[in-house]
């Protein structure tokens, strides 16, 4: 005998049973979509999301990782223009569906994008090749290129914590020239023609190859603008024009430390110059060398054996196959010294500095024939502003007395007791006050010599 609990159950199974047929026949009748994306949790594997199309699976990548997703918006929009020629790698990154090898990719992918960060995108190589080139053609020229350490190690371990964002992992490789972010900045937001972009990013490179300094406060002599310029803590604190190297005694774009400076020097005048400019104004005039305070001796020292203009046949020194003179000519301090009244000085292997000069009237005049006339060095249009600031802020001596020491005409050397960073830069790139993208002339060549090492 079938009690009345037994008789519910019976009904209540068969009402579900019931309801259950009848959701697969709505189910069935229902058209089948084309595609059908499934975002439900328990559809979802780690970082990976399933899409059905055309009764085919295909397996997705997202990631569940804040700073994976950091580093792959960073890729998405190039924010820091250091991709280069990892846009091969980051395609595959895009295509790789497999969760363990997509992760690698992106670690090798981070490593390529800080490196290309901290050194840049040029083709040093050719680069190099055309420069030793042009030094075969008698044309004085140098480029130097730094190579920063990227600790990997470092790199990788930020990285998988999870707890480091890609900012910080990429802020010690970033360049410090306040500059470098504005004109990635014009390249992310502004139309441009295709060459101009191509010159723009050949400038955001260069900024890259600058030696990298802990210190945000640095010197830069720009050759392209004939310009020099202090940055302190992230802005120009000092700003004036300069005359740079001619096309065939191009200033050599490099990266030191002033150490020194020296007022009232004297000017070892190099056998070019002596050949060419002092040894035939000697022979027309023979007051000409105490005109202008001017000794001859066996080396570059005072103290060295000095001679007189008449001990030496010098004709001999003028013809064309002969370019060591085995004497050497000193101008000593004075209001004619070529030099002007100081020298600043920052090691380097082409002998070249910044110095005061007497023909300030080149300063007035913003034309290559006019401002690029040097053998090398750089002069400055207001040395004594820069003795003064050096000497007060770079010096432990006050500028009242290093100005007496400036007065009494006598040659001194001043140290820096904090070394300054200085860049002689190659940047033709330049924004004006209201945001557009203008360029200096290429004096050098640079923007011709110079490729990057992928294609836009």
């Amino acid at each position: 005998m079938i009690n009345t609990k037994s008789i519910l159950l019976l009904f209540v199974i068969m009402f579900f049973t019931s309801c259950s047929n009848k959701q697969i026949i709505n189910i069935q009748e229902k058209k089948e979509p084309s595609t059908i994306k499934i975002t439900r949790k328990d559809f979802t594997n780690n970082n990976q999301t399933t899409v059905i199309k055309n009764n085919t699976f295909k397996t997705t990548y997202i990631s569940n990782n804040i700073v994976q997703k950091e580093f792959l918006n960073i890729l998405k929009y190039d924010t820091y223009a250091s991709l280069c020629s990892s846009k091969k790698l980051y395609n595959q990154v895009k295509l790789e569906t497999n969760v363990i090898k997509r992760d690698k990719l992106l670690e090798k992918l981070l490593l390529n994008y800080t490196y290309n960060l901290a050194n840049g995108c040029i083709d040093i190589k050719s680069m190099q090749k055309k420069l030793a080139y042009n030094r075969r053609h008698k044309i004085k020229t140098a480029y130097d290129t730094y190579n920063t350490y990227v600790n990997k190690q470092k790199i990788l371990d930020q990285y998988r914590s999870k707890e480091v964002s890609i900012k910080t992992i990429l802020k010690p490789y970033m360049p410090k020239h306040p500059l470098f972010k504005k004109m990635v900045k014009i390249l992310h937001s502004k139309k441009l023609s295709a060459k101009s972009k191509y010159k723009l990013r050949l400038n955001i490179e260069r900024f890259k190859m600058m030696r990298h300094y802990s210190s945000n406060n640095f010197i830069q002599l720009n050759v392209p603008s004939f310009t020099f310029d202090l940055y302190e803590y992230g802005r120009k604190s000092m700003h004036f024009n300069t005359v740079v190297g001619d096309y065939e005694h191009q200033t050599p774009i490099l990266s030191s430390k002033l150490s020194y400076f020296i007022l009232n020097p004297t000017w070892n005048i190099p056998d070019s110059i002596a050949k060419n400019t002092i040894i035939p104004r000697m022979l027309k005039d023979k007051n000409y060398l105490r005109k202008k305070h001017i000794e001859i001796h066996k080396n570059y020292h005072l103290t060295s054996k000095r001679f007189k203009q008449s001990d030496i046949n010098w004709k001999k020194y003028l013809k064309k196959n002969v370019r060591y003179i085995p004497y050497k000519f000193i101008q000593l301090p004075s209001n004619t010294n070529g030099m002007g009244r100081v020298k600043f000085m920052f090691h380097n292997k082409y002998a070249v500095y910044m110095h005061d000069t007497i023909g300030t009237w080149r300063f007035k005049i913003n034309k290559p024939s006019i401002r690029a006339v040097s053998h090398g060095c750089v002069r400055l249009q207001h040395p004594l502003a820069l003795i003064k600031h050096v000497s007060t802020y770079y010096t432990k001596r006050s500028y009242k007395s290093v100005r007496k020491i400036y007065d009494s005409r006598r040659m001194k050397t001043i140290s820096l007791s904090k070394k300054l960073p200085i860049h002689i830069s190659y940047i033709t790139a330049y924004i004006s006050k209201n945001g557009s993208l203008h360029f200096y002339n290429d004096i050098y060549g640079y923007d011709r010599i110079q490729k990057l090492n992928f294609k836009m």
